[in-house]
């Protein structure tokens, strides 16, 4: 199975704690505040049939980073939704036939031809969201020192 993934945001991270020793917030603080931001998107952005795949949307702190995005324990199936599938045969996994309803009559099959699923991305635009909102955030920024400098 093909995971969500992560991001190497390592630059990002640096400009981070740059502007956190500048405003005596912590690295953490601004990376949990950001991670909200891109949590909530995400939930807006996934798509939802039973809600198990939103359900499953967290964040996780951990000393140095934050980890934002599915649990792929509770929803095993959230890199099938984000990137999508190519037409793939299913066999049965035991026994000799697959058994599923089918315009509510019981059919047996040996193997079924998947077509495959659309890409539905959620992680990724929520990120992208973010990471271009920080040029917004940035000129904010950029304007209240000139405010604060200028009294």
């Amino acid at each position: 199975m093909t995971s969500v993934g992560s991001a190497d945001i390592s630059r990002l991270t640096e400009a981070l704690e740059a502007a956190s020793k500048q405003s005596g917030t912590t690295t953490q603080q601004v990376l949990i505040q950001a991670s909200n931001q891109i949590l909530a998107e995400m939930e807006a952005l996934v798509p939802v049939k039973t809600g198990k795949l939103r359900r499953s949307l967290s964040i996780k702190v951990e000393s140095s980073k934050v980890i934002i995005g599915p649990n792929e324990t509770q929803a095993p199936y959230a890199g099938y939704v984000e990137f999508g599938t190519r037409p793939h045969e299913i066999l049965p996994k035991k026994g000799k036939y697959l058994v599923f309803t089918v315009g509510g009559k019981k059919v047996f099959a040996t193997k079924v031809n998947h077509p495959g699923t659309q890409p539905q991305p959620y992680v990724k635009p929520a990120f992208e969201k973010w990471v271009d909102s920080l040029g917004t955030m940035a000129a904010e920024a950029n304007v209240k020192v000139i405010t604060d400098n200028a009294h």
